[in-house]
């Protein structure tokens, strides 16, 4: 039976390039945090990749944000992002179990609540009893809209309001490359409007390090005490930070998975009991329609050798990576037509 995972992009496939690359620095063996010099490297890069001074790598993408929401917010201030953004609904309420942080969402629904929304929530006047905004995050792409990405515009006139307000700016840009390709931009010119950026690797190219934060020169020294105390202090780095810096020489991919996400989404379109949510880069969310559940769904799935993942009662995410195949999408297409059309739901045997 197939074994075709679609649950998250963080299984993306390593390349032989990135094995050979750790395999040839795996002497490199330093003992200072900043000390050796794959992982400068890599941290060089990815500060270039995304038109920042510096970079520090991070063994989460959770981690990296939790870093930046202290780095742009003091205890007891405000956060405000999206409707459903990672921050608020994934990361376990890092933000105020570790930051002290009020953590919110503007008013709105889903990646880009009306600039309406954002004026108002940043134009209430502070007082000694509300907490002022001190730190925006935008997600870019978003999760919880099936990977929506983020327009550069709609970027620079949420960060225009926010910096009237005097508040400063985070990108949780764990899927930044999908939005990039899907735009026909550069990661850089996403980047530009925020002061600190965070970047899943282990999602984007399937890298040892799982992810980084860049943003300028001040920040990363000020980030690198925080990692510290959040346990993120990794040694040895040269394998794992050459690994991913051959992974990054090659992103060709990234293209590629929005592809396949085009064409299951496409297929997927034409099912009963099913509501797309239309993607835009990699991921593919689906509302599942009664007596269907969500968890009903993907272990008739699994069934028949195709992983997804239950985000909610009613909704089912797929994520499309490098090591997945156009015939795997056709697959998957071909088991939900059948499992869909048997009957009368899950109730049937």
């Amino acid at each position: 039976m197939r074994n075709i995972d679609l649950r998250s992009d963080f299984l993306t496939h390593a390349t032989p390039a990135m094995a050979a690359a750790a395999s040839a620095a795996a002497g490199s063996r330093c003992f200072g945090l900043r000390e050796d010099p794959w992982q400068r490297r890599l941290e060089a890069r990815i500060a270039e990749l995304l038109g920042k001074k510096d970079a520090l790598i991070f063994p989460t993408c959770t981690m990296a944000n939790t870093v930046a929401l202290m780095l742009g917010a003091a205890p007891g201030s405000t956060v405000v992002t999206q409707p459903g953004a990672h921050v608020l609904v994934s990361e376990a309420n890092a933000g105020a179990a570790l930051g002290g942080l009020r953590m919110t969402a503007v008013e709105g629904d889903g990646a880009m609540p009306p600039l309406s929304a954002w004026q108002a929530a940043l134009s209430a006047t502070p007082d000694a009893q509300r907490a002022p905004i001190a730190l925006v995050v935008l997600e870019n792409t978003h999760t919880r809209s099936g990977g929506m990405a983020l327009p550069r515009q709609y970027a620079q006139a949420v960060a225009g309001i926010a910096r009237e307000a005097g508040a400063s700016l985070h990108l949780d840009g764990a899927r930044l490359l999908y939005a990039a390709s899907a735009l026909a931009t550069s990661p850089a010119a996403l980047a530009a409007p925020f002061d600190t950026v965070s970047l899943s690797l282990n999602k984007t190219v399937g890298a040892p390090i799982a992810a980084a934060l860049a943003g300028t020169a001040a920040a990363i020294e000020r980030a690198l005490p925080l990692r510290q105390r959040l346990g993120g202090g990794l040694r040895p780095t040269g394998a794992a930070s050459a690994a991913a810096l051959a992974g990054l020489d090659d992103v060709s991919h990234i293209a590629r998975a929005n592809a396949l996400a085009a064409q299951l989404g496409a297929g997927l379109s034409e099912l009963s009991h099913v509501a797309l949510q239309s993607p835009q880069t990699n991921l593919v969310l689906i509302d599942v329609a009664a007596p269907w559940t969500a968890a009903t769904l993907c272990e008739r799935l699994a069934n028949v050798g195709v992983q997804a993942l239950p985000v909610g009662p009613g909704q089912v995410r797929f994520a499309t990576y490098r090591g997945i195949s156009a015939e795997d999408i056709d697959y998957t297409i071909a088991q939900m037509r059948q499992i869909l059309r048997r009957g009368q739901g899950p109730q049937e045997k």
